[in-house]
């Protein structure tokens, strides 16, 4: 099978791409960092117009395809226009849209002005957070699958078993709502280090929280720090509307117990107490990780067991995520969108 990956050669894309080109060696990758947009054009894209680079996308695709594809792999990619999809459909039967984010909330801005153009035309979507059905649904959309975030084997080390001498982080980007969740977990009597970008933005906390933030992370050096820690929390983003995000199944992947707040999609994949711990408020994940931390073969016992659901259970690594999506059989077979049971 012949593919084109049309995504950025950095972060969970580069992943993905790594994944795709292992199970079909004919996949090549098409950057699309090589579009080199500027700060002050993504951020006029973003807050103001997204017309402004349609010259640049319409061009940068028309130079760059040129050869047929049995399937047009997107990764996430905001830069499209309704011409460079007709473009695409010149080159190929089927378009694949593998979408990380949700581009019908504001939370974005403008980010996804261009996608909601041409998202009716794309042959298959393919979401990776179940609360996405229901925009699915409300947006006419009939041709989408549902899958579970992915981890990935060759950075997402299996390190159950390895001794950790740190006890809570929390690795993720500040919003509002998290900068309010840390400070009263440190005001319960809760220490943690937290590790990721725009914590100074809160004017509010930050200067509270200062102590505990370390450095940001690039993607491929998150797996190092999920797995020093024995317990990871995560944290779901209100705007985009999530109900489980890729942490929730790195975390285990990686060797360390998920502590996250509380969703039905999660009860669904994790017994609750027994492979994850879920809280609904900050008194409640406190408590959650003070009993667990004095009960050290208890929380052992729950990290492997986290560990089996995701690595063994649900094989969720990205190849066999890809190798479903792909399979036009597994596809007919599984006519409820679902590629893993929720």
């Amino acid at each position: 099978m012949k593919i084109l990956f049309i995504g950025s050669s950095q972060g969970t894309s580069k992943f993905n791409y790594q994944a795709i080109k292992k199970i079909y060696k004919n996949t090549t990758m098409l950057d699309t960092q090589k579009l080199k947009i500027s700060k002050i054009q993504d951020y006029i894209f973003h807050h103001f117009t997204s017309k402004i680079l349609n010259y640049k996308i319409n061009n940068f695709f028309e130079k760059k395809i040129n050869k047929k594809y049995d399937i047009i792999f997107i990764n996430n990619v905001s830069y499209l226009t309704e011409k460079s999809i007709y473009k695409f459909k010149q080159y190929t039967k089927k378009i694949f849209y593998f979408c990380n984010d949700n581009p019908f909330v504001k939370r974005d801005k403008l980010r996804w002005e261009n996608f909601k153009k041409i998202f009716l035309q794309l042959d298959i979507i393919i979401f990776h957070i179940k609360k996405r059905e229901i925009y699915a649904k409300k947006n006419k959309i009939r041709n989408y699958l549902l899958t579970i975030p992915p981890y990935y084997k060759q950075i997402h080390l299996n390190n159950v078993h390895i001794k950790k001498k740190r006890n809570i982080v929390f690795i993720g980007t500040w919003f509002p709502e998290r900068g309010k969740f840390f400070y009263n977990l440190k005001k319960l009597g809760m220490d943690f280090d937290i590790y990721g970008s725009r914590w100074e933005k809160d004017r509010k906390y930050y200067k509270y929280l200062k102590k505990n933030i370390k450095n940001s992370l690039k993607y491929k050096d998150t797996p190092k720090i999920i797995s020093k820690y024995k317990i990871n929390l995560g944290l779901l983003s209100s705007g985009n509307d999530d109900d489980i995000t890729r942490r929730c199944v790195e975390i285990p992947a990686s060797g360390s117990l998920l502590c996250c707040q509380r969703t039905n999609t999660l009860k669904k994949i994790f017994k609750e107490n027994k492979e994850a711990l879920f809280f609904s408020t900050p008194e409640e994940c406190f408590l959650k990780c003070k009993n667990i931390l004095q009960k050290p073969k208890l929380l052992k016992k729950i990290t492997f067991n986290g560990n089996i659901k995701i690595r063994k259970t649900l094989n969720a690594e990205a190849q066999n995520i890809f190798k479903k999506i792909f399979n036009p059989k597994f596809r007919l077979k599984n006519n409820k969108k679902f590629i893993f049971k929720y």
